[in-house]
């Protein structure tokens, strides 16, 4: 039998408990009892409700996990010059690391596949990357989009998809809706540090989108890419380093590929996985931190993976 002291601290733990009723014989309990919200619960900008699509027609499940393939685009581009009064972001967002030597190497030509894929996202919360994974919808970090400290939201996004300092070869696009999830909004907790961006138009169709996956097992020893758009370099340009996993945790991929503010957003990308196609597995959001000596993304988890997604579905 419980103690009094013990039921207590079950009921702390529990969500909601309605009634727990003591008498000199003894005690009864009535309850209801409910789950406590997943960290993982999508929010957006706009407060609306979002209706879950954890599976879309490019889904694929697997023993392990599952995939939803990329897609190369038509590559049709605009080929546009930025002007003298584009936005620019107030700097590069996130803390990361270069490990050693800066082995990072610039792409010179963004505007084929999978860089044109890769957007460079001015806003007034920092400069950041993502990358698309629809027609109309960008993956990137939380904080790109949520800033915890200052409780808000950005108030506007543009995004410039395979951006080659002022050569814009597919234009832009402006961000109508921004999602999260309650980890990252309510609690600033970095394990749930991703979000995404809906666009005015779809992008998508020319410049091709990502495939991404998620696998229950370890990822230690998988080769992967990042390419983005650092702070520390000439303004709008993309920059790429391959290494390889070297620690899975939870939440969180641990690897070498050197990094800067700025890049917090890219794609942690397999070159080529099954028919995925250029498939991402993290999303990249921190530098060296915690004693560890390596820079870190928010892995795709299954919950990650449903996310993405039911934003790509709104």
């Amino acid at each position: 039998m419980l103690h009094k002291k013990q039921l207590f601290a079950l009921a702390a733990s529990l969500s909601f408990v309605c009634a727990i009723v003591f008498s000199s014989s003894g005690f009864a309990v009535y309850a209801t009892v409910t789950e406590a919200p997943s960290p993982h619960t999508p929010v957006s900008n706009k407060g609306a409700t979002i209706q879950p699509v954890p599976y879309g027609k490019d889904t694929v499940k697997q023993r392990d996990g599952a995939y939803t393939k990329g897609h190369k685009g038509t590559q049709e581009r605009l080929d546009l010059t930025a002007s003298p009064s584009e936005a620019k972001s107030k700097g590069g967002s996130g803390t990361e690391s270069i490990i050693g030597a800066d082995n990072r190497t610039r792409v010179n030509n963004t505007a084929i596949y999978p860089y044109s894929a890769i957007v460079h996202i001015v806003s007034d919360i920092g400069g950041c990357t993502g990358w698309m994974i629809g027609p109309d919808t960008v993956a990137t970090a939380g904080h790109c989009l949520y800033d915890p400290n200052e409780d808000k939201w950005a108030s506007f996004a543009t995004v410039y998809p395979g951006r080659n300092g002022d050569y814009l070869p597919y234009g832009s696009a402006d961000g109508t809706e921004f999602f999260s999830v309650t980890g990252w909004v309510h609690d600033g907790n970095t394990n749930y540090d991703y979000g995404a961006i809906k666009l005015d138009k779809r992008i998508g169709d020319s410049t091709g989108w990502f495939g991404y996956r998620y696998q229950s097992g370890s990822m230690n020893g998988t080769a992967e890419n990042i390419s983005g758009y650092p702070g520390d370099k000439p303004y709008g340009t993309q920059w790429q380093h391959a290494d390889r996993i070297r620690d899975t945790h939870k939440h969180k991929l641990l690897y070498a590929n050197d990094t800067y503010g700025g890049q917090s957003g890219s794609p942690v990308y397999q070159n080529s996985y099954a028919y995925c196609g250029v498939c991402s597995i993290a999303i990249h959001t921190n530098g060296v931190y915690g004693g560890s000596s390596y820079n870190r993304g928010t892995r795709i988890t299954k919950e990650v993976f449903e996310n993405l997604n039911t934003w790509k579905a709104q």
